[in-house]
Parts: structure tokens; C-alpha cells; sequence
């Protein structure tokens, strides 16, 4: 009888940052090609460029690269040096990217198309948005005080989002509502649906949360980086191979999704040979702690 296993793989630095610079292209590229060009200000901090814009003519990379300096410089008093790290990669090369658009790429002509430039600006932007936070990374922006919201303010980080996202997405109904009326609007907030479930999908599935359960001989040194690196609680159970009636243990743990690149690397450096799966957490009933930083 053949045996097929599969290591759980580390994901190496290089690989990483390639993924994670793939993510940001693809998010310049929703709002370059499809929202920027249908005015649709569908949140973030280049959405508040297109504001910004419409009033003065100010780039909207140089305002976007501005303003994440501004947020980033903010995230390291409020945050600490952690997510300032972090947020360095994201936050430029997210203004270096759109910059090199603007100068070189012909913007596309999307400015009657609401629904293609809304479906296929909110795929793209999930698409990248979801490789970004799948490989360990932070576009920057909004990003920030989304953070700081919840840090300073204890506020769930769903409130901080539509908070920080629905003032931007208000503040570009009041600037198109000229041309468009609210309609602007309702697309912006049809395309952070989109990009919504998209991202979620290309993390780890469908769902924020997820049960992750790992079947290991190792199962001390897994349980003390998942408590160092992610401060999640961890169940343990004894189990006994059906095939091969080795005693191991089933390490059981709920996280993010923004935390399943942590995971995975936690368990590819440390065992490689164990049997993972991920399962959506629906429904979680008792404490369910975040992380300061998360």
C-alpha cells in the first residue's frame, strides 16, 4: 500500500516578500484600472486620495505615500516598534507602485461601467488583499488606525473598519454626489462585499475565524510558540493512530484568519511531519481573547 504525506511547508523569507509585493500589485491594479477611473471611493487610504483629488487635483500617490508616512510614523508611538516593522514593506511600496501607474500604465475607460469596475475592482483588491495578510504582511494605510481604534479605544476590530472605511466611503458620496448621486456610494460599498470575501477565501476559506487541529509528537514545543507568537489557547487531547496505533496528541487552537500564516510556520519549523486541518469556526460561544497587536 503506497503512503502519501505532505509536509507542511515553511514559507521562506524570499518567497514572502515575493507574494506579499504580487498582493499590492494586484490591489494598485483594482484601483488603478477599475475605481479610480468609475470614481468610486470604496475606502482606504487611496480611496481618500481620490477625494482629495477630485477637490485639488493632488496625486493620489504622493498623497497616499504622505499619508502612510504620517500613519506609520503614528503606529510606531501608539503601536510600538512591532508594527512599525511591519508596516514599513506595504506602506511603500503600495505609493511607489500606484506612482509608476500613473506615470506609465493608460488608465482604462471605466468611468459609466459601475459594475465591472465595481466587481472586478473589489475581486482584485480581495485577491491581493488576501495574499498580503496570507503571507504575514500589512498593506499599510487604514490598516493602522483600524489598530490604534482598538488598542486605545477597545473597540472590535469589525467596528474599527467600518468606522474608518464607511467616514471615507461618505466623504466620496459628498464629493461625486454631483455626478452620481449616492450610487457612487452603494458601489463602493458593494466593491468592500466583494473584496471582503474574496480576501477571506484566498487566506484559509470562508470564514474569519478558523479551528485549527494539528496531530503531532511534538506537541510542548508547537503549544509554547503558539502561546509566544499568537497568544491563543490551546487544547490538547491524547490520540491513538488508527493505521499506524501510534500515541500522539491532537493540539486544538481558534484564530484569525490574519493569524494562519503564524500557524503555519510555527508547525513547519518545528514538526513538518505533522497531519494538519483547518475547519471554519462558525459559531464561538466563551473567550476568544486578540492579540494588542493584532
Amino acid at each position: 500500500m503506497s503512503k502519501i504525506h505532505k509536509k507542511v511547508r515553511q514559507i521562506k523569507s524570499v518567497e514572502r516578500y515575493f507574494m506579499i509585493s504580487i498582493g499590492i500589485i494586484l490591489m494598485v491594479a483594482a484601483f488603478y484600472f477599475f475605481l479610480i477611473p468609475a470614481n468610486i471611493v470604496a475606502g482606504g487610504v487611496t480611496g481618500l486620495g481620490l477625494v482629495v483629488n477630485k477637490f485639488t487635483g493632488f496625486s493620489i500617490s504622493l498623497f497616499v505615500f504622505i499619508t502612510n508616512m504620517v500613519l506609520l510614523f503614528m503606529g510606531l508611538f501608539l503601536l510600538g516598534k512591532k508594527i512599525f516593522f511591519r508596516s514599513i514593506y506595504g506602506s511603500l511600496l503600495f505609493p511607489a507602485t500606484l506612482f509608476i501607474f500613473e506615470e506609465f500604465v493608460p488608465l482604462l475607460k471605466m468611468e459609466n461601467d459601475f459594475v465591472l469596475a465595481t466587481i472586478f475592482g473589489g475581486a482584485l483588491i480581495g485577491l491581493g488583499f488576501g495574499l498580503v495578510i496570507r503571507y504575514g504582511g500589512t498593506s499599510g494605510g487604514t490598516d493602522i488606525p483600524m489598530k490604534i481604534l482598538h488598542k486605545r479605544l477597545k473597540l472590535p476590530l469589525s467596528i474599527s473598519i467600518y468606522l474608518i472605511d464607511g467616514v471615507i466611503i461618505f466623504s466620496g458620496v459628498i464629493a461625486y454626489y454631483g455626478d452620481y448621486g449616492i450610487e457612487s456610494g452603494l458601489y463602493a460599498i458593494l466593491a468592500m462585499f466583494i473584496s471582503g470575501k474574496i480576501a477571506d477565501i484566498v487566506i484559509v476559506g470562508n470564514s474569519t475565524k478558523k479551528a485549527v487541529q494539528i496531530i503531532t509528537t511534538k506537541r510542548d514545543e508547537i503549544k509554547e510558540a503558539i502561546f509566544e507568537t499568537i497568544s491563543r489557547g490551546v487544547t490538547e487531547m491524547d490520540i491513538l493512530g488508527g493505521y499506524t496505533k501510534e500515541h500522539k496528541t491532537m493540539l486544538v487552537t481558534v484564530i484569525t484568519s490574519n493569524e494562519y500564516y503564524y500557524i503555519r510556520n510555527i508547525i513547519a519549523r518545528i514538526d513538518p511531519e505533522a497531519f494538519v486541518y483547518v475547519t471554519p469556526a462558525t459559531e464561538i460561544q466563551g473567550d476568544f481573547s486578540v492579540r494588542e497587536d493584532d
